[in-house]
């Protein structure tokens, strides 16, 4: 079954979303960024050639030649994408296909209506028998702060 993970209260999306890619990239993971539309794809793409800033994240979108061999793929067309261990949920909606992959994450800022759209989101999950799992990344970061503090 599908692991199901949010990531909540994030200050900075697009900055989290390369963090956690960069991690299970690290990790030895494949992954899968959906996104809602094209021009959703295009600017992710943007972003993973720019952040880390001494590097990239490769990636490229499914229908590349070299797609079987990249690590990441970033694409809005569900049709062609072929599951990988780990699928990242750029849009708005439940992930078409969410359960062909052995987890699932989804990352939430603080935008009220982004807040709204996951709740519906993860009511649905839970609909569908999923438990999914949240981390509060400012109870993290504040934690962090803390222990550093003490240390």
């Amino acid at each position: 079954m599908t692991e199901i993970s949010f990531y909540f209260n994030v200050n900075d999306r697009e900055s989290a979303l390369c963090q956690l890619v960069g991690k299970a990239l690290m990790s030895g993971k494949r992954m899968v960024i959906l996104t809602g539309s094209e021009a959703a794809t295009s600017a992710i793409d943007r972003l993973l050639w720019e952040v880390p800033p001494a590097g990239f994240l490769p990636h490229c979108q499914a229908d590349a030649s070299f797609a079987a061999e990249t690590p990441i793929i970033v694409d809005h067309r569900v049709e062609i994408i072929t599951p990988r261990d780990i699928l990242f949920n750029w849009t708005n909606r439940i992930a078409p296909r969410f359960t062909e992959y052995g987890r699932l994450i989804e990352i939430v800022d603080t935008d009220e209506e982004l807040k709204t759209a996951a709740r519906t989101r993860w009511a649905a999950y839970k609909a569908q028998g999923y438990t999914p799992n949240a981390t509060d990344m400012q109870e993290l970061l504040n934690r962090g702060r803390t222990e550093s503090t003490t240390d």
